[in-house]
């Protein structure tokens, strides 16, 4: 047996024996007590946390769909073009002429 092993196995047994009698009971009483409101409390904040998260992901997503609509109005109105954005544009009037053949 290691010394920590065995200063530890002394520890556990101090506290036994410290620890062997119930608790008194108004504490336990008390500690019941505190114990639900803390869990009462805990809950109610859960709730209004919750509806508030819900409320800022809604708004973050409103803003983020705001953001895209002008990022691509802006994206569009520009002048310059990139060749592969030119041979996307080709590429779609090509096929809007092709007429869709019938099975």
């Amino acid at each position: 047996m290691s010394g920590q092993h065995r200063s530890d196995a002394h520890v556990d047994d101090l506290l036994k024996r410290t620890l062997a009698d119930d608790l008194p009971a108004g504490v336990a009483a008390g500690m019941r007590q505190r114990i639900e409101r803390f869990r009462a409390g805990k809950a109610k904040s859960k709730a209004t946390s919750a509806a508030g998260a819900w409320l800022l992901q809604r708004g973050v997503w409103v803003a983020l769909s705001i953001l895209m609509l002008v990022a691509g109005i802006l994206l569009q109105g520009a002048k310059p073009s990139s060749p592969l954005a030119d041979r996307i544009s080709a590429l779609k009037a090509e096929f809007s002429s092709v007429s869709t053949t019938r099975r």
